[in-house]
C-alpha cells in the first residue's frame, strides 16, 4: 500500500461515451489493486471503457493519485426496487396441452337440421345425426324440434329416440305421443328432449354415437299404424349434447334424407356366380363378392343371396353366412345373415335366401360410391367349425338394389312419379319356440292406396325335428284375417323319420295380398303377423323353433296396380298362384304363369316360393329350373336351385324325407348367350329334373300342402360398368 490522503473527490465512473456525476465523500476513498476498485465508502463511479479518472470537486481539474490495488471487498446492500416498467407487446401463442382425465368446461355437441324435412313416413326409421363421445362416464342429451301431425280418428302414434338402434332405458326413454279423437289435419310445433346413460343394456360409452328419430303406434292401440308426418314447411332439428361437458370434437351431420326435387329411378346389380367351384368347401371367410356402385347419399342397400347352402361333419354345430359390406357387418338396421344348425351329421345341400336391407356398415352410412359386398361363412358364436359348402350344383347369385326411404304416394294416382312404398322390420337373432300361435314377428305399414296389392316376405330360421311324421305350417295373418284374395300366404314343413335329426335352417315365405276375409285391404293401416299352425290333415300339434340364431324379417311393399305401357313409370309385375300343388312331375313342366313383357330394352325377374323335396334317397341330388317359353335362361346363365343329400355318415337307420319351404329367384336377360328377350307374351315355367354329373332321376315332390307362387317382375336391364363383379 502506497499511502491515503484526504480528499474531497467526486468519482466519476465513464463506459464508452456516457457519464454519470456521483455524490461527493470526504475521506480516504479509493484504492486500486491490479487495476480493480475498491469501494472504501458508499459513492458513485461512472467507468471509463479502459481506465479510471479523478477530478477535483472544487475545479474539475484531473487529478494525479496514487492509487494501489485494495483487498476484495464485501457485496453491497441490495438497493430498493425500481419502478414497474411498460408492458411488453403479447407473446405468440404456445401449443395445446394434455386432454384433462376428466370433463373439460366445453360441450361436445351436434345439431342436424333440417329446412324442409316433409316425411310422410308412417313407421320406422325418419332421421339420423351423430356425435363423437369423448368420455365412458357422460351422458347424453337429446332432443327434437321441429312439427308433428297425425290425420285419423281416435289413434296415436309414438316419436322416439334411438342410441345405436336401442331405446334409452336409463333412467327411461325420450319420446312424445300425439293422440286424437277424432279426425283433424292440424301439424303442431313441438318439442321433446331428454338425458340417457344406457341404451338397452349397453351404458353409452366413448365413441361414434347413431342418434335416430324413430316412429311407431302407441302402446294399447291394437298395433295399427296411422296417417303421420314429420316435419312440414319450417326447420326440423335435432341437438344432441354430452353432458357433463367434455372435451369437444363432433362428428358432422350425414345427409340420410331424400333431398327435394328426387326422382326414383331403379338401379340394381344381379351378380351371377355358377357353382362356386372354388370356394363351394370353404369353412371360414369369403365365398361371394362383387362390386356396387351406389348413386345417392341418402339411399339404402336391399342385398339378397340366392343359392345352396350346407353344413355337416360334426354334431350340435352349427354355421352361419353373413353378408358384409366394405368388410363390415350391416348396423342399420340389423346384419345381414343365416344360420344351419343341426344335431346329426349329415349332409344336406337345400337352396337358402338370405336378404335384408342396410344403409350403414360398421356405423358408417353408406355413402355414394362403389362398394365391396361379401358373402362370408364361419362358425356361430360358441360352435366350433364344421364342414361347411356354398353353392353346390346349382347357380349362385347376389342381387343389389339402391332403395330409397319409403315414400307415401297414393298409388292410384297414376300421374304422380312412381317411388316404392315399404316396410322392412328386422327380428335380431330372436328365437321363439312354440306349438301354435304368434311367433312375435310382426311388420306394419300405412298402405297409400284404395287398388293396390301388398307383397309380404319374410326371410329366416324355421325348424320342426323331434317326430316319425309331422307336418306343421307357418302363415301371415294381415289385422288378424289370413290372405284369401289370391291365396293365403303360407309354408309348410313336413318330414318323415326325422326323430333322430334337429335342424334350423333359413327358408323364405313370400306372397302377394288383394284381400283377406274381412274384405279388400283399401288405404289404411295394416300389420302383418307371422303365425304357426296345424297342416291341413293333421290332427296333432307338433313343437317348432322360429328364427334360430340368425335375423329375421319381414318386408312389406306395397304394389301398385301393373303397367301396361311402356310410357307408364309404374312397375310391371305378375303373380301366379297354385294351392297343394303336391306335384311329382320330372322332366316336364310343373307350373306356369303368363307375362306381358312391354319394354324391349329390360329384363326379367322370375322369383318361385313353394316346397320342395327329394324323397326315399340316400345318396341322390334333383334340380328345378325355370324356364322361359320352354328354354332355361342363357343370360346370364339358369335361374334354378337344387337339393342333394347324403345320409350315409349320419349313420340315420332309415332315409328321412324333409319338405322345405324353398325360394328359386333371378335375373334373365334372354335364353340364349348374349340375346334379349323382346316385347311380349312370355309362359314362365318350373321343370324339375337331374343334376349335372347325376346319371339317375330320384322321387321329387313339389308344392306340398301349401300355395306354391310366380312372382314376376320386369326390371331395366343392369349396366355393366356399375355391376362389376370385379373392382
Amino acid at each position: 500500500m502506497s499511502g491515503f490522503g484526504l480528499l474531497r473527490v467526486t468519482i466519476i465512473l465513464l463506459i464508452g461515451s456516457c457519464s454519470v456525476i456521483a455524490q461527493d465523500l470526504t475521506g480516504p476513498a479509493i484504492s486500486t489493486d491490479g487495476g480493480n476498485l475498491k469501494f472504501i465508502k458508499a459513492g458513485n463511479v461512472v467507468f471509463e471503457a479502459d481506465s479510471v479518472s479523478f477530478v477535483s470537486a472544487s475545479s474539475g481539474a484531473p487529478l494525479a493519485l496514487p492509487v494501489q490495488k485494495g483487498d476484495p471487498g464485501l457485496p453491497g446492500p441490495a438497493g430498493p426496487p425500481g419502478p414497474t416498467g411498460p408492458g411488453g407487446p403479447v407473446g405468440p401463442a404456445g401449443p395445446q396441452g394434455p386432454n384433462s382425465p376428466g370433463p373439460s368446461s366445453a360441450n361436445s355437441w351436434n345439431q342436424c337440421a333440417w329446412s324442409a324435412l316433409e316425411l310422410p313416413n308412417d313407421y320406422g326409421y325418419l332421421a339420423s345425426c351423430y356425435i363423437n363421445k369423448k368420455q365412458n362416464d357422460t351422458w347424453l342429451k337429446i332432443a327434437w324440434d321441429g312439427n308433428l301431425r297425425i290425420a285419423c280418428t281416435f289413434c296415436c302414434m309414438r316419436w322416439y329416440f334411438t342410441v345405436d338402434g336401442d331405446e334409452c332405458t336409463d333412467p327411461a326413454p325420450i319420446d312424445t305421443a300425439v293422440f286424437q279423437q277424432q279426425t283433424l289435419n292440424i301439424i303442431r310445433q313441438t318439442s321433446f328432449s331428454g338425458v340417457c346413460k344406457r341404451a338397452g343394456q349397453r351404458p353409452l360409452t366413448a365413441g361414434s354415437k347413431r342418434i335416430q328419430l324413430m316412429l311407431m303406434e302407441c302402446r294399447g292401440f291394437g298395433g295399427y299404424i296411422y296417417d303421420s308426418y314429420t316435419g312440414f314447411d319450417s326447420a326440423s332439428r335435432i341437438i344432441v349434447e354430452e353432458v357433463p361437458p367434455p372435451a369437444g370434437g363432433v362428428v358432422p351431420p350425414v345427409v340420410t334424407m331424400t333431398p327435394p326435387g328426387y326422382i326414383y329411378q331403379p338401379h340394381l346389380c344381379q351378380y351371377f356366380y355358377y357353382r362356386l367351384v372354388q370356394n363351394q368347401e370353404r369353412n371360414v371367410g369369403t365365398v361371394a363378392y362383387a362390386y356396387f356402385t351406389k348413386l345417392h347419399d341418402h339411399t339404402l342397400l336391399r342385398v339378397t343371396w340366392e343359392g345352396n347352402l350346407r353344413k355337416k361333419g360334426c354334431n350340435g354345430c352349427c354355421t352361419q353366412w353373413v353378408v358384409k359390406i366394405d368388410g363390415e357387418d350391416c348396423t342399420g338396421f340389423e346384419k345381414i345373415m343365416t344360420s344351419i344348425y343341426s344335431a346329426t351329421d349329415f349332409d344336406v345341400f337345400e337352396p337358402t335366401t338370405v336378404s335384408g336391407i342396410c344403409y350403414e356398415a360398421g356405423g358408417i352410412p353408406i355413402e355414394a360410391q362403389q362398394h365391396l359386398v361379401t358373402f362370408e361363412v364361419g362358425n356361430c358364436e360358441g360352435s366350433r367349425i364344421a364342414d361347411a359348402a356354398t353353392g353346390f350344383l346349382s347357380t349362385s347369385r347376389l342381387i343389389v338394389e339402391e332403395l330409397p326411404h319409403s315414400g307415401y304416394v297414393d298409388l292410384d294416382n297414376t300421374t304422380l312419379p312412381y317411388s316404392p312404398h315399404w316396410s322392412f322390420c328386422p327380428i335380431p337373432q330372436a328365437q321363439t319356440e312354440a306349438s301354435a300361435g304368434t311367433q312375435g314377428i310382426t311388420c306394419s305399414m300405412n298402405k297409400s292406396a284404395d287398388h293396390s296389392s301388398l307383397l309380404l316376405t319374410f326371410t329366416g330360421n324355421m325348424k320342426l325335428a323331434g317326430c316319425q311324421e309331422c307336418c306343421m305350417r307357418w302363415f301371415f295373418t294381415i289385422n288378424g284375417e289370413e290372405c284369401t284374395d289370391p291365396a293365403p300366404i303360407d309354408a309348410v314343413i313336413y318330414s318323415v323319420h326325422t326323430d333322430q335329426m334337429n335342424m334350423h335352417r333359413g327358408s323364405t315365405i313370400q306372397g302377394v295380398c288383394r284381400a283377406t276375409a274381412g274384405g279388400t285391404l283399401v288405404r289404411g293401416a295394416y300389420t302383418a303377423t307371422l303365425n304357426v299352425g296345424r297342416c291341413p290333415g293333421f290332427n296333432t300339434t307338433f313343437i317348432t323353433s322360429t328364427g334360430y340364431d340368425s335375423t329375421s324379417s319381414v318386408v312389406i311393399e306395397e304394389l301398385p296396380v301393373p303397367a301396361v305401357s311402356s310410357s307408364a313409370s309404374r312397375p310391371n309385375w305378375q303373380h301366379c298362384s297354385v294351392s297343394s300343388l303336391n306335384s311329382s312331375a320330372v322332366n316336364t313342366s310343373i307350373m306356369n304363369c303368363s307375362f306381358d313383357k312391354i319394354h324391349s330394352n329390360s329384363s326379367i325377374k322370375v322369383t318361385w316360393n313353394g316346397n320342395l323335396a327329394v324323397e326315399n334317397c340316400t345318396m341322390c341330388c334333383m334340380r328345378w329350373y325355370v324356364t322361359i317359353n320352354g328354354m332355361e335362361c342363357r343370360n346370364p346363365g339358369p335361374v334354378d336351385a337344387a337339393i342333394k343329400q347324403d345320409l350315409i355318415g349320419a349313420r340315420l337307420s332309415v332315409p328321412f324325407d324333409l319338405h322345405s319351404p324353398a325360394s328359386i329367384s333371378g335375373i334373365c336377360k334372354g335364353t340364349i348367350p348374349g340375346g334379349t328377350l323382346d316385347t311380349g307374351e312370355y309362359v314362365v315355367g318350373l321343370t324339375a329334373g337331374i343334376c349335372d354329373g347325376y346319371s339317375q332321376t330320384f322321387d321329387v315332390l313339389t308344392g306340398y300342402n301349401s300355395v306354391s307362387r310366380f312372382i314376376i317382375e320386369e326390371m331395366p336391364s343392369q349396366r355393366e360398368d356399375e355391376c362389376a363383379l370385379f373392382g
